[in-house]
């Protein structure tokens, strides 16, 4: 089966909807597509309107996280300003709007098929979403492939799972190690790792 060209996706949200932003923009591309978010891709000294402007002439799909934030926000305003500008010039871009909350859509989103954000938490299956992966498999394959091409190396540590790095501080694999203990009361074992570098640590009971 021939792979789907890859989706360019740019993230347009307000900055109360961040935590859900960066979590949706990492599952896009697990699931192989192309992503612009600010935080990614604006570094210190750059121009903000000038980075925005020159990614919104460029991708083909642009997410609109959608909240009472959003609707409020003069960034997600100009941004869907620009988007719906292009659309109307080269009928191209893909425009698709995720509802976070109840909060209406703006007039002309109104006749666009949506997306909705469930407890804000149903990021993978938006993300499958986006790029047209239409079973379990073809998201499967598509998370391998990521995997493959970044060559990341990962370590299974009983009690947790698997890691590729650090949650907090994005530390590598070197950086972790595995802890133990016995709660000699209850006669369980529990197990994790933890961050040599910034000291986190999570875990449970150790099957």
């Amino acid at each position: 089966m021939p792979e789907s060209p890859e989706i360019h996706v740019f993230l347009s949200h307000n900055r109360a909807d961040k935590s859900l932003a960066v979590r949706l923009a990492a599952q896009l591309r697990l699931v192989g597509a192309d992503v612009w978010l600010d935080d990614w891709e604006i570094k210190p000294g750059d121009s903000i309107p000038g980075m925005v402007n020159d990614a919104l002439a460029v991708v083909d799909t642009v997410l609109v996280l959608w909240s009472t934030s959003a609707a409020e926000s003069r960034w997600v305003e100009a941004e869907l300003a620009v988007a719906l500008q292009r659309r109307l010039d080269d009928g191209d871009l893909r425009i698709i709007p995720v509802r976070l909350d109840d909060t209406p859509l703006p007039p002309l989103l109104r006749p666009l098929k949506y997306l909705r954000a469930a407890d804000n938490d149903d990021v993978l299956a938006i993300a499958t979403q986006v790029v047209h992966l239409e079973s379990q498999a073809e998201v499967l394959r598509a998370i391998q492939r990521t995997i493959d091409e970044a060559g990341l190396e990962f370590a299974y540590f009983p009690g947790y799972g698997l890691l590729v790095g650090c949650p907090s501080c994005g530390a590598p694999t070197s950086e972790l190690e595995h802890w133990s203990a016995v709660d000699d009361r209850r006669d369980d074992t529990y197990a994790g790792a933890r961050c040599k570098t910034c000291g986190w640590e999570a875990g449970g009971e150790a099957s």
